[in-house]
């Protein structure tokens, strides 16, 4: 999807309008590929200071999705979502820009397509065993909170991301 495309599938007429919850979730969580040029794009003409706090929103809303057992995701995901953040509040050049669209591109699709979680459903007819991505296991996790379905889940494959190119500075979060 190029940037005009990605404008279409975000309902935004221009990226400084990009400033909802659902906007960011949309984005993470699309099915469809994304040119990197056009997260870049999309994101530099985002306010970065709207971006931080939709980033430390949609990783709260999805901590709560996380299983009780599954601590080490929980940590990946607040690292994750902790330099996000610092990148955010801490742009001074187009660089840095180029480094939080590529580092948030690498994360979108590790989470919604790279990451393999093992889940596990039973039912009435026994248990069924299949890999999905952190994104559809959240999901999944969701749905069961609500008494729909019982799963349970394997992170181990799914919390070896690492941020490639970013060390943040603890004074960005204080």
């Amino acid at each position: 999807m190029n940037f005009e495309e990605l404008l279409a599938y975000l309902d935004l007429e221009e990226p400084s309008q990009f400033e909802y919850f659902e906007n960011l979730a949309d984005l993470v969580e699309a099915d469809e590929e994304i040119a990197p040029e056009a997260v870049y794009t999309l994101l530099a003409g985002v306010d970065m200071e709207v971006f931080g706090e939709l980033i430390t929103h949609y990783f709260e809303e999805m901590q709560e999705a996380i299983p009780d057992d599954a601590t080490e995701l929980y940590v990946l995901l607040e690292t994750v979502r902790m330099a996000f953040t610092g990148m955010a509040a801490q742009l001074e050049e187009e660089r840095d820009m180029v480094v939080l669209a590529d580092e948030f591109d690498r994360f979108r699709n590790w989470f919604s397509f790279g990451s393999k979680v093992l889940v596990r459903e039973t039912d009435q007819e026994g248990a069924h065993e299949r890999t999905v991505s952190v994104r559809d296991a959240l999901a999944l996790s969701r749905l069961e909170k609500m008494g729909c379905g019982k799963f349970s889940y394997s992170f181990d494959e799914a919390t070896g991301f690492e941020m490639n190119r970013y060390t943040m500075s603890f004074a960005a979060e204080s």
